[in-house]
């Protein structure tokens, strides 16, 4: 669980594969052209006929009826509560590690491990602190680990399990998971409190053993991604998914900025028992009241696990294969400087700058609240451009990707923590790259390979914590001592290659404007 507000699943609208109007546009010759341009694209089985079963979504008659219905729109309030609740125990968490490395994993007394994370500041807490992070660190990268381990190869068979059976039962499954889990956390920082800190802080590793195995944020994530894309069509599938960013970054916000305070009048065992309720109670809700999106035809059709490979590395028309491989890479790149960079995000601000919880939850809140309200912005932004431009969703995508990369500048830099806040302000638009760059994927894709594209993504950035989490622990313990904000440079340059993939993206689409300008608008 250590993800925290940095890397979010999105949500997709419904798209086709080609729209019949670029279809009808694109001329023989042009056809021709791309097939001779593109040695990977030639596909004998698809058909450009705008009428043929290829190119037409299944059931059409059942979709609309599901969209017309208006408790489609209850997922995303029930994600704004799962994300609320994770992130309201997310820095609690990391927090309750540390201190039980220092009395259980170091043997200091309680009264002395208590003093850490606060405004008590002495040579013999920050001296503590030193010992103690490298520590902890280990305990959150063998959390995320196991985290990543079954997740990784369940989400094998999520795209076609959710193809199969529906979106719906995915997601309970999922939010049943992270109710679990955090009622084994509560129940482990409650013997904690009764024991005075002596449990070992591993135990919190078998927390994470009921939400691997129930999927994680690779089950829900991929059932919720059809579910929009069930749902949703045309233009509004970019409205909508800024929207949903919306609910995710309110629901952190709500999350970190209610935890510092909540903490700080009672303890991690409550902090805990509140999230595990939360989403126990949106279990109840989405049980009760979510409807299925997934057509009834599309119920009947079987699945195969080769199917995930073959959707993405089958041959297509035009530049589609190399554009699909680059925006998942665009998507990998992001999620790997997450996952490493709020490994020790965490520890770098106590190191840094010895921030206490509340000073920490207090950044962590104005951190969502500034891309949040920027996304909300977004919906107007992306509309402007799509006044004047028949590349918005691209253009939009490069510009987050730059926030991005000016924000890692600017802590890596960091010598006083305003600048710290400066560097949210640069990291303005950061919250567009992932809804737009699955925007893109969605509208390549017709939508029985929606959910095998996505799983097989989801699985991928998955398993990027064992090689981002490691890589970041690493370096950050080998500058702890010097430089401990060296590793957002290696979150810049990773930027900097996303953004010169997205730019190679261009290049392609530029070849076939009449074909991308609906899949890019």
């Amino acid at each position: 669980m250590e993800e925290a507000p940095h890397a979010h699943e999105t949500l997709f609208g419904k798209s086709q594969r080609h729209s019949h109007d670029a279809g009808s546009r694109n001329s023989s010759s042009s056809i021709n052209e791309a097939s001779l341009d593109e040695q990977d694209a030639v596909v004998p089985t698809v058909s450009l006929d705008p009428n043929s079963d290829q190119n037409r979504e299944p059931n059409p008659g059942a979709a609309a009826q599901i969209c017309a219905q208006p408790s489609t729109f209850l997922l995303e309030p029930l994600i704004l509560i799962l994300l609320f609740s994770y992130n309201f125990s997310s820095t609690i968490l990391k927090t309750q590690i540390i201190y039980q490395s220092c009395t259980a994993g170091f043997g200091y007394p309680e009264t002395l491990c208590s003093l850490l994370g606060t405004r008590n500041i002495t040579n013999e807490t920050k001296r503590i602190e030193a010992e103690v992070q490298p520590y902890a660190a280990r305990v959150f990268l063998t959390i995320k680990i196991v985290e990543c381990i079954v997740p990784a190869f369940s989400g094998l068979f999520i795209g076609a399990l959710a193809d199969r059976y529906g979106r719906k039962p995915l997601l309970l499954a999922s939010y049943l998971g992270y109710a679990l889990q955090y009622i084994l956390s509560a129940a482990i920082a409650y013997v904690s409190m009764q024991r005075h800190g002596l449990v070992s802080p591993w135990l919190y590793v078998i927390t994470i053993i009921p939400l691997s195995l129930l999927g994680n944020s690779v089950t829900y994530s991929v059932a919720a991604v059809c579910f929009i894309g069930d749902v949703s069509t045309g233009k509004m599938r970019s409205y909508r998914m800024i929207a949903y960013e919306l609910c995710i970054y309110v629901g952190l916000l709500l999350g970190s900025f209610a935890s510092g305070y909540v903490y700080e009048a009672s303890n991690a065992y409550v902090i805990f028992v509140i999230s595990a309720a939360s989403i126990l109670f949106a279990l109840f809700l989405m049980a009760a009241l979510l409807p299925e999106s997934l057509p009834q035809r599309q119920l009947s059709e079987g699945f195969v696990v080769r199917e995930l490979w073959q959707s993405c590395a089958r041959g297509r028309l035009f530049q589609d294969r190399s554009i699909l491989v680059l925006l998942m890479c665009v998507l990998l790149l992001t999620a790997f400087v997450s996952d490493g960079s709020n490994s020790v995000f965490y520890l770098f601000m106590r190191a840094k700058f010895h921030w206490s919880v509340r000073d920490f939850t207090s950044y962590e809140s104005v951190s969502i609240l500034v891309p949040a309200v920027a996304g909300s912005g977004g919906i107007l932004f992306l509309w402007l451009l799509r006044q004047c431009s028949g590349s918005a969703v691209l253009w939009l995508a490069l510009i987050s990707l730059l926030s991005h990369a000016a924000s890692s500048l600017m802590k890596a830099f960091a010598f006083v923590d305003w600048q710290i806040y400066l560097a949210i302000g640069l990291g303005l638009f950061k919250s567009l790259v992932n809804p737009m760059c699955r925007t893109m994927i969605t509208n390549l894709l017709p939508a029985d390979e929606r959910g095998k594209v996505f799983a097989l993504l989801s699985v991928l950035q998955t398993l990027s914590p064992f090689a981002s989490s490691t890589l970041y622990i690493i370096f950050y313990t080998l500058t702890l001592s010097t430089a401990p904000g060296f590793f957002n440079l290696i979150s810049a340059n990773l930027f900097g290659l996303a953004i010169i993939l997205l730019l190679i993206v261009w290049r392609k689409k530029s070849r076939y404007p009449a074909h991308y300008e609906p899949i890019f608008k």
